[in-house]
């Protein structure tokens, strides 16, 4: 009996996970990078593609390798934006984990103009009180402090708080790269 590329498909996310939560990124990417070889199989219509890609891009970001992950966000941005169209909500997905990507490297001009469109996108699409929201926000307020724009950064951070006092169960796709992009921006760049 054969293996589907859908089980292929699975079966490499699966591992590239696995492997990222245990920071082992040199292995997520390689599992990431197979699943990819599967997904580009299944056309650029395919949800698959998409998260296959964020998945690699995340995984080359956290290993800093920010080349190969911009190329891949902006890759994501691209197909979402011509499948969904520049305002559906994994569009703003996309845009946010590349503004991610440009906080990372201290790239705090180009990332701000990308933060404002997925917030913007966000709340039209699903409310300015949605879960995934407060992630946006959250990042969006650490971007902020990192340009000095306190009082913004506050109010931000006030919105974000404000969702999550809601109740708003957290475990959405930004939580995650927010908590693994809010750690990579602890650590110093290398020389």
């Amino acid at each position: 009996m054969a293996i589907t590329g859908r089980e292929l498909w699975d079966m490499y996310t699966k591992s590239g996970k696995s492997f990222f939560r245990l920071r082992n990124y040199a292995e997520a990417t390689r599992m990431f990078a197979a699943a990819l070889q599967v997904a580009e199989e299944f056309g650029p219509k395919d949800p698959r593609l998409g998260v296959t890609l964020n998945n690699l891009a995340h995984a080359h970001q956290m290993a800093r390798r920010y080349a190969e992950a911009e190329a891949l966000y902006q890759r994501a941005v691209e197909i979402a934006a011509r499948e969904h169209g520049n305002e559906h909500p994994d569009a703003a997905v996309c845009l946010a984990n590349l503004a991610g990507c440009y906080q990372a490297q201290q790239r705090y001009v180009e990332a701000e103009p990308l933060y404002r469109k997925a917030i913007g996108i966000l709340g039209k699409t699903l409310g300015d009180e949605h879960p995934s929201m407060a992630t946006l926000l959250e990042n969006y307020a650490s971007l902020l402090r990192k340009l000095a724009h306190e009082a913004e950064a506050a109010k931000a951070q006030e919105w974000a708080r404000s969702i999550r006092g809601r109740g708003a169960p957290t475990g959405s796709m930004l939580d995650q790269l927010a908590k693994d992009i809010r750690a990579a921006m602890d650590e110093p760049l290398p020389k």
